[in-house]
């Protein structure tokens, strides 16, 4: 299956981009910054992995995670998590890699709604959630993860 935009594509990511919780080393520290620790990844079902490729050099700007289950989903939904290293950010390459997740999810037939959990006060993360044309769904404060805003998106 194709994954790519003709700006960006999306691969599966390799050890070597990824870093003990999933994402390229660069963007741990904001990762972090968000909610996705360590820990809270371990204790979720397995995420699937891929990395944000730029076409035009096939260098490795972040990395998209796609989880289709999880105890906090709907039999139904799928979750996208990413993270754009931080010089690559502001470019709307985010928000393209969130589109071809929602292209993959549909294609291999994972889930009919993709969800994005966002902190509400990550602005620049619920910039991409509107852009990728995504609605806000509700709200939740779950212990040891904070406030989460939750958008959809039917796929």
């Amino acid at each position: 299956m194709q994954l790519s935009d003709g700006v960006i594509s999306l691969r599966p990511a390799t050890g070597a981009e990824r870093s003990p919780i999933g994402i390229s080393p660069p963007a741990a520290e904001a990762a972090e910054a968000t909610g996705v620790t360590p820990d809270r990844i371990a204790a979720e079902a397995p995420i699937e992995t891929f990395a944000i490729v730029r076409s035009a050099d096939e260098e490795v700007v972040g990395t998209l995670g796609v989880r289709a289950e999880a105890p906090y989903l709907h039999r139904d939904q799928a979750e996208l998590t990413y993270a754009v290293d931080p010089q690559w950010r502001g470019r709307g390459l985010a928000t393209r890699a969130v589109v071809l997740g929602c292209r993959y999810v549909a294609a291999a037939g994972l889930a009919e709604e993709v969800v994005l959990r966002i902190d509400p006060a990550n602005a620049a993360s619920v910039a991409v959630a509107r852009r990728a044309r995504f609605k806000y769904l509700r709200s939740t404060d779950v212990e040891g993860e904070g406030p989460l805003d939750w958008y959809a998106q039917a796929v």
